[in-house]
């Protein structure tokens, strides 16, 4: 693995899912990823312009690959990045999955469909059924809402 960097500052813009600070080493972009953004809202964390942060990930010419970030409320979140390995077979255990959906907060119904580098698996939550994509490494990639879902099927 590269070795880590970290730093601290402020943040100044938002962008997706890549974020701007103010540091002691003058304005550094950090990029969350797709899944690593998705995967810090659903934990219930916020970021906006003026919070102060932490970050510790891989330095890049650009930008620093986040791997985590502490919140402005001290709270610190890994950030998952998916590697190409995380579609192995081996590596395939529907038990990572589900433990990332239930705490997320979602309510697990039914088995995991394995496909190539995720699982499909139908959750709850809030009242409203997903099917939701979680890979092997247990990040949650996407949530797609099933409409007319009143009850599990078998």
């Amino acid at each position: 693995m590269p070795p880590t960097c970290s730093t601290h500052g402020t943040i100044w813009a938002l962008f997706g899912h890549r974020l701007a600070i103010e540091s002691p080493e003058g304005r550094v972009l950090v990029d969350l990823g797709p899944e690593g953004a998705r995967a810090l809202a659903l934990t219930g964390a916020t970021l906006t312009p003026g919070d102060a942060i932490a970050v510790t990930g891989e330095r890049k010419p650009s930008e620093i690959k986040a791997i985590a970030i502490t919140a402005p409320d001290g709270t610190r979140h890994a950030i998952a990045r998916p590697r190409p390995e995380d579609g192995d077979a081996g590596q395939a255990d529907p038990t990572v999955a589900f433990a990332a959906l239930r705490k997320a907060g979602f309510q697990v119904e039914g088995e995991a469909r394995r496909r190539p580098k995720h699982f499909e698996i139908r959750a709850r939550k809030d009242g409203g059924y997903v099917e939701a994509h979680v890979t092997f490494a247990g990040v949650i990639r996407k949530t797609k809402a099933l409409s007319g879902a009143a009850a599990p099927t078998g």
